[in-house]
C-alpha cells in the first residue's frame, strides 16, 4: 500500500530459519533439580528505572524518534498523542531448559530444566498513555531483535501508528545477550549492569516481561493494569515467538495472544545460536489454546521457506500471506533507517542492484506489510476480548514442487492476502534484491543458506561486517520498479478510472478485517492524490 513516508532500510528484522520448539514453562518456582520438569512462575524480577538523561548519549537505544536523520525520516512526538516514554533495569533469574523428548514437526514439544536460578539483568523500553483513559487495556511486549548486531524495535516501526493511535501500551524487551551486548557497547554507562549467561534464559526473561507488565511492578506502566497482553516478534524473534508458543506457553500462560511476522520453515533453539536443524517443518502445535496470528510475506515465502510451515486455520491459529511484500518494507526501513541512522552515524545505507535510490542506498520494496501488521493487532485484539476470530487469508499461489511463487504478466505474485496496491497495480513489487548481481541465480534453498550463513556471523550484538550486513539486507528488502507510462494508460484510461477500482479494491480489504479503517482512509487519499495515470 502507500507508505507513510520513504525511506532507507536498513534493517531489523533479520531472518533465517530456526529449529525445533521445545521449551517450557516461563520462570521457575524454587529451584528443580536439573532434569526435572519446568514449571509455572518464580517471583517477579526487579524493576529500576533508568533516569532519562542517564549514559552517554542521554536516551535509550531505540528512542522514539524526535529529529530526521536524512530527508523525508519519520518523526514521532509522543506527547502530542499523549504518551510517554520511559526506559527499566529488569533483574531477576530464570531456568535454562534443555529438550525433553523427541520433538517432532508437529511443534509439541517438551523441555526440562538444565539450570535454575541463573541471574540475569536487561532492560526494558515502555511507552504508554499518560491518561488512563486512553489506555485501552492491553499491552504489546515486543521481543526486540538483534539480528544485525543492534537491538531493533522492527514490530513497533510498523505498529506504532495504530499503538499511539489505539491506545496501547508497548514494552520491548531485550530478551537476548546480543541486544544486550550491543546496548552496553553503545553506552556501557547507561547500559553497563546488562548481561546474561546466553539465549538459553531469553525464553523466562520473555515471559518475565509479560508478568512485570501484567502487574505494573514498581509503577512500570505508570498505574496501567492491562487486561490483555500480547508477545510479538518479528523474523529471528518471531522464530523465538514460535518456539515459545509450542513449548513455553502451555506452561507458563504468560501471554494472551500472539504475532509473528516474517518467520521460515523452523523455529529457534532453545539455547543459543541463529538457527537450529531438526525439525523442519516446524508447524504450531494443534492443541495450542492461545490466540495466534502468524503474518509472512512473499520474501518469506521465497526466502524463508515459509510455504513449508503451511497448515490449516484452527481454533487459535490463523496464517496470513501478504502478496507483494518483502521480509522488510520500506515503511520499516524509513523508521529503522532514521533510528540507526542516529544510534550510528557512520553506518552507510545498504545500496543493492535494484530499487530506486535514496538517502544514498536502494529504497525497499514499498508493498504496506505496516498495514496488514496494524490489522492483525487490531484483530488480534478483538478475538482475545470479544472472542471473534479473523478471517482466514488466501495462501499465495505456489507450484506444488518447490514451493515457487505464480505470477502475473506483470510479474505481481497470484493468491494470497491483497491489499489495493497489487490488486490496482501501478507497478511490479518484488520480495527479493541483490547486493551483487551474480546473486540473481540462486536458488531458493541457496538464498536460504546465504541467509543463514550470513547472520550467524552477524548475530554477535556488534555491528562489525558492513558488507556482510548489506548483502543480507538487499536480499531481505526487495524493490519496486514502476510501470511505464504506456502502461498505465492502459490500465487505467483516467485518473477517475483508477481511483475508482483503487476504493473498491480497499473497501472489500477493510471489509475482510486486512486494513484498520485508519489505513484505508490513508490509502485512499494517496490513491486521490497520484498522478496517475
Amino acid at each position: 500500500m502507500r507508505q507513510r513516508g520513504l525511506a532507507v532500510r536498513w534493517l531489523p528484522g533479520g531472518v533465517l530459519v530456526a529449529a525445533l520448539l521445545a521449551m517450557t514453562p516461563a520462570i521457575a518456582a524454587a529451584a528443580p533439580q536439573p532434569g526435572s520438569p519446568a514449571r509455572a512462575a518464580s517471583p517477579l524480577p526487579k524493576i529500576t528505572e533508568i533516569p532519562p538523561g542517564s549514559g552517554s548519549h542521554g536516551y535509550p537505544y531505540d528512542a522514539a524518534t524526535t529529529k530526521a536523520s536524512f530527508p523525508g525520516a519519520p518523526t514521532i512526538n509522543l506527547v502530542r498523542y499523549g504518551y510517554v516514554e520511559r526506559e527499566f533495569l529488569m533483574s531477576g533469574t530464570t531456568n535454562i531448559y534443555q529438550q525433553s523428548g523427541w520433538w517432532g514437526p508437529d511443534g509439541r514439544w517438551n523441555v526440562s530444566v538444565a539450570q535454575s536460578g541463573v541471574p540475569y539483568t536487561t532492560r526494558l523500553l515502555v511507552r504508554y498513555p499518560t491518561n488512563p483513559a486512553k489506555f485501552n487495556g492491553t499491552v504489546v511486549v515486543e521481543w526486540l531483535n538483534e539480528t544485525t548486531g543492534g537491538d531493533q524495535d522492527p514490530v513497533w516501526s510498523e505498529i506504532y501508528h495504530q499503538v499511539l493511535a489505539q491506545g496501547y501500551a508497548y514494552i520491548g524487551v531485550s530478551a537476548q545477550l546480543g541486544s544486550m551486548t550491543e546496548d552496553k557497547t553503545w553506552d556501557p554507562q547507561r547500559y553497563g549492569a546488562l548481561g546474561d549467561s546466553g539465549d538459553g534464559q531469553s525464553y523466562d526473561i520473555f515471559s518475565q516481561a509479560a508478568q512485570v507488565a501484567r502487574a505494573d511492578t514498581s509503577g512500570l506502566l505508570g498505574g496501567l493494569h492491562p487486561a490483555t497482553v500480547i508477545g510479538t516478534g518479528d523474523s529471528q524473534s518471531a522464530f523465538r515467538v514460535d518456539t515459545y508458543v509450542n513449548a513455553i506457553q502451555p506452561l507458563s500462560h504468560a501471554f494472551d495472544g500472539f504475532l509473528a511476522i516474517g518467520r521460515g520453515a523452523a523455529a529457534a533453539p532453545i539455547g543459543n545460536g541463529l538457527v537450529a536443524f531438526s525439525p523442519i517443518p516446524a508447524f504450531i502445535r494443534t492443541d495450542n489454546t492461545t490466540p495466534f496470528i502468524q503474518l509472512d510475506t512473499e520474501g518469506d515465502i521465497e526466502e524463508l521457506g515459509a510455504a513449508l510451515i503451511r497448515q490449516p486455520d484452527n481454533t487459535d491459529l490463523r496464517t496470513w500471506e501478504l502478496a507483494g511484500a518483502s521480509h522488510i518494507d520500506v515503511h520499516e526501513g524509513l523508521y529503522e533507517g532514521n533510528t540507526i541512522s542516529r544510534e550510528v552515524p557512520n553506518l552507510p545505507a545498504p545500496r543493492c542492484v535494484f530499487g530506486v535510490p535514496f538517502n544514498g542506498g536502494t529504497l525497499p520494496d514499498s508493498m504496506g506489510v505496516y498495514e496488514l501488521e496494524d490489522a492483525a493487532l487490531a484483530a488480534l485484539q478483538k478475538w482475545i476480548r470479544q472472542g471473534v476470530a479473523p478471517r482466514s487469508g488466501n495462501r499465495i499461489a505456489t507450484t506444488p514442487v518447490f514451493n515457487i511463487v505464480e505470477r502475473d504478466r506483470y510479474g505481481n505474485a497470484l493468491g494470497g492476502i491483497r491489499l489495493p496496491d497489487i490488486q490496482v497495480p501501478t507497478g511490479t513489487y518484488s520480495a527479493i534484491n541483490f547486493f551483487q548481481p551474480s546473486q540473481e541465480s540462486l536458488s531458493p534453498a541457496q538464498l536460504l543458506s546465504l541467509l543463514e550463513s550470513i547472520f550467524t556471523t552477524l548475530s554477535t550484538g556488534v555491528i562489525t561486517n558492513t558488507t556482510l550486513r548489506d548483502e543480507g539486507l538487499c536480499l531481505l528488502e526487495g524493490f519496486y520498479t514502476p510501470f511505464s507510462q504506456s502502461t498505465l494508460t492502459a490500465l487505467y484510461p483516467t485518473h477517475s478510472d483508477y481511483v475508482t477500482k483503487f476504493i473498491a479494491a480497499a473497501k472489500n480489504d477493510l471489509a475482510s478485517g486486512f486494513l484498520t479503517k485508519a489505513d484505508y482512509n490513508q490509502a485512499v487519499a494517496a490513491a486521490e492524490k497520484a498522478p496517475i495515470p
